[in-house]
């Protein structure tokens, strides 16, 4: 039987690299590092052959130790999981194709730009101490540069050139279309619910599917499309990337709410906070993304304001990729929720940043130089700033507060005007939000609010119910340690983990759900009788990827049974009847479909060489007679198969991979004869 080895590259929980290696393909699920670390809790290693030291160095030297000339293909999940792809495709061997959706590619191409651009603007700044014009993108990692208090940023691997080139490079994927990147595979996307574009990948093997549930979310209150389950319904083998870590939450009991109540929640907490800052005409600055819940706090923000007659603030974004994230979520309205879908066909817009800007109440800045030369009109300023451009919120935090000092006395007694402003922050990745609150909180108060869309344990407990299929599940070390131990004995199926550089085989079962087969004949004999429903005793065989009832006859329905088969011969004189004789593995494709009587044992052996099969047309040993017949004999690493065609053809092979193999070539064979 075939098996999967899964490797992880990156010790980081929110991160992921996996190096699969499935019989003779190898593929790559995710190209996902971090940017920055904060503090020392994000990676995750095995104690036993990594220090924590260790986990902070660039990922090259990680990276080396993969043979890039032997993997046939990538798969992308969503925009977050890119960051080494440039690199590998321009600095590795790597040239198989690369599979992701098109808003993955689109986002993942800003999300990229916008990390080398803070990269780069924050070694500017830092070359002024060192007095050297480090330059972070360069061909090789660079290595790591400290920043602020309890964070390392990494230097970028690769240049602006380098991420167009990757761009190029990646084939774009429907949800549900299946692409076949090398033979006998077939991969195809479902929704993973947590951001646009956002995928869980299936890879198929001979019928065994592996499914990869990379970063996920349940909810439905948001923009994306919702997540789509069948992914785990229909897979034998299950390996999950990450989950919320619940000591991050600060509510104990917080996993125990629906995910759709808690992120509404916290979405309106944040909201509310920030209608009541603009209701005494006061700044509000938001730390987020220029994309994702960002979107959907900036849509319930506006339509509040509007909705309560408030004056519409000047909405600024300062990023360099803003004005193309932010217009994406309108155009790809097929990539949306539901309720997202039906304003389609509305005289409206998804998303509230067109009539925003239309009415001139929305702004694109690309950095704090370029704001310094625009004119924007006159009002109350809310300003969206990425978590990662610590220059620009350290910017506005020291500019407002300035203005407060200098505001008039009766702002002041009033609490209204430059004498307030308010920081919002969502970010659910809490090592770095935390680092954002120290360094703020000191001088002025911020408003944290987590918006967790990731997958819980007790999130995965529920997955792991709809597994109908599933014989083997394999979960990170870290969320293992998290799940309760009494998981295990409620399961059909193996719970194992995995851990950074370890590698974690398994077996790829034969699937126990597969369609059950009843043949014809079977079916035209109850018919005879009249009977509509009837005991029927059989055997059940396995057979190319069905199970087959073959029915155990008595003396009377066996002689019904060879006089129809007489009759049956009768009615095709000059085509052989292709039967499956050997109990062991039978023969399930029908061949009477194909004229037989043309091919000899010396043509099928050639025909199927032609397509990369080991055959030759050999003597049958079996054979007790001088004139011995030929057959033909089939050899490939899972075992060997004997075609014989004398008398009805019958195939035999030694294992069901040698069957799928051979029944699959022999169909494509005779189709083409």
């Amino acid at each position: 039987m075939p098996s999967i080895c899964v490797i992880p590259f990156s010790p980081f929980e929110r991160h992921h690299l996996l190096l699969c290696e499935l019989e003779d393909t190898m593929f790559i699920v995710d190209c996902g590092w971090p940017t920055e670390i904060y503090g020392d809790k994000q990676p995750v290693a095995n104690s036993k052959t990594q220090t924590a030291k260790s986990l902070f160095a660039n990922p090259r030297d990680a990276l080396s130790s993969i043979n890039w000339s032997r993997v046939d293909f990538i798969l992308v999940s969503n925009y977050e999981q890119m960051t080494l792809l440039p690199y590998i495709t321009e600095y590795t061997e790597f040239t198989g194709p690369i599979y992701a959706t098109e808003p993955t590619k689109a986002y993942g191409k800003c999300v990229l730009e916008e990390g080398l651009w803070v990269t780069d603007s924050g070694l500017q700044r830092s070359s002024s101490y060192t007095g050297s014009a480090s330059v972070a993108s360069t061909s090789t990692l660079a290595g790591d540069r400290p920043s602020e208090e309890g964070q390392t940023t990494h230097t970028m691997p690769y240049t602006q050139q380098d991420i167009i080139a990757a761009m190029e490079k990646i084939n774009d994927v429907r949800l549900n279309e299946i692409v076949a990147p090398v033979p006998f595979v077939q991969v195809y996307a479902r929704s993973s619910g947590y951001c646009i574009g956002g995928a869980n990948w299936t890879v198929a093997y001979k019928g065994h599917r592996t499914a990869f549930i990379s970063t996920s979310a349940f909810g439905t209150c948001l923009h994306p499309q919702e997540w789509d389950g069948s992914v785990l319904s229909e897979a034998q083998a299950i390996v999950f990337c990450d989950a919320v870590d619940p000591a991050e939450s600060e509510d104990s009991e917080i996993n125990m709410v629906p995910q759709n109540v808690q992120i509404s929640q916290r979405i309106n907490q944040l909201c509310s906070t920030a209608i009541s800052t603009l209701k005494q005409r006061s700044r509000v600055l938001l730390i987020g993304e220029p994309y994702g819940v960002t979107q959907d706090i900036l849509q319930v923000i506006a339509e509040n304001a509007m909705s309560m007659n408030l004056p519409l603030p000047q909405f600024i974004f300062i990023s360099p990729v803003a004005e193309h994230t932010v217009q994406y979520g309108n155009i790809m309205g097929e990539w949306l929720c539901a309720a997202k879908q039906a304003m389609l066909y509305l005289p409206e817009y998804p998303f509230v940043d067109k009539d925003l800007r239309q009415k001139g109440h929305l702004h694109f800045v690309r950095s704090l130089s370029e704001l310094a030369i625009r004119s924007i009109p006159q009002g109350i300023w809310f300003v969206i700033a990425s978590p990662r451009d610590t220059a620009t919120i350290n910017h506005f935090i020291r500019q407002w507060q300035q203005d407060a000092k200098q505001c008039g006395g009766a702002d002041m007694a009033a609490g209204t005007g430059a004498s307030k402003f308010s920081v919002l922050l969502y970010d659910d990745d809490v090592a770095r939000a935390q680092s954002i609150v120290n360094r703020i909180s000191a001088t002025n108060e911020v408003t944290y609010v987590p918006v967790s869309q990731r997958l819980t344990h007790h999130a995965i407990e529920q997955c792991l119910a709809g597994a109908t299929r599933a014989q083997h599940v394999l979960v990170p070390s870290h969320i293992y340690s998290r799940l309760p131990p009494s998981i295990s004995n409620n399961l059909d199926f193996k719970l194992l983990e995995y851990s950074y550089l370890q590698a974690t085989e398994i077996d790829l079962d034969t699937d126990r759900h597969l369609p059950l087969n009843i043949q014809k004949e079977m079916t035209q004999q109850l018919k005879r009788t009249g009977k509509q429903h009837a005991v029927v005793s059989g055997q059940l065989l396995l057979a190319a990827g069905e199970i087959r009832l073959e029915r155990i006859d008595d003396s009377s329905t066996a002689d019904s049974s060879s006089q129809d088969a007489e009759t049956k011969a009768k009615s095709k004189p000059d085509t052989q009847v292709a039967e499956a004789v050997r109990p062991s593995i039978r023969m399930a494709a029908n061949l009477d479909n194909y004229d037989l009587s043309a091919w000899t044992p010396e043509r099928l052996a050639s025909e199927l060489g032609d397509i990369g099969l080991n055959a030759a047309a050999v003597d049958d040993t079996t054979d007790a007679s001088s004139n011995k017949k030929k057959l033909v004999r089939i050899t490939i690493p899972s075992g060997t198969a004997t075609i014989r065609m004398h008398g009805g053809w019958t195939v035999d092979c030694t294992s069901v991979n040698t069957q799928w193999v051979v029944l699959d070539s022999l169909r494509q064979v005779l189709k083409a004869g």
